[in-house]
């Protein structure tokens, strides 16, 4: 399909002609997948970290996924902020806690998304011990109108 305005291709053919082309080739697996995806987001954390170091108190990174439209949903790329104060609580959102001083990067918490959350604590027992408290945390907080309401 070619644009009405100038010969060129339009994003929605791109799109299919890509898709095609995937389709065709060898699927990836699963694990392949979140070994590639946990690797960038890794450097990226620690690019973050490193744009940093001037930054002598304990601060905090911010990680907000998000998808890319036109993705069906798979392409999910990461958005790294730095900031001073600690964020409430959200679904889908990773917080770290990082102090230059004493080289320390701790994970706060991590949580999926909202309508995820009753899937992982009906198997508690499969999950981590830390992110079902962390799910259980935000309920609480939630609860109390202390954290904010998904989006």
């Amino acid at each position: 399909m070619k644009s009405t305005v100038g010969n060129r291709e339009t994003v929605g053919s791109s799109l299919a002609k890509t898709q095609k082309e995937h389709m065709s080739s060898k699927p990836v697996e699963a694990a392949e997948l979140a070994h590639e995806g946990g690797k960038s987001y890794m450097r990226e954390l620690i690019n973050t970290v490193e744009k940093h170091l001037h930054v002598k108190e304990p601060y905090y990174i911010q990680v907000i996924g998000t998808k890319l439209p036109y993705s069906l949903d798979r392409a999910v790329y990461f958005r790294f902020f730095a900031r001073r104060t600690e964020p409430l609580m959200e679904p889908d959102m990773d917080v770290w806690r990082v102090n230059n001083a004493i080289e320390e990067l701790k994970l706060m918490w991590s949580l999926p998304k909202y309508d995820e959350f009753d899937a992982f604590l009906a198997n508690r027992h499969k999950f981590d011990k830390h992110l079902i408290h962390w799910i259980e945390t935000y309920k609480k907080q939630l609860a109390a109108g202390v954290a904010k309401r998904p989006r």
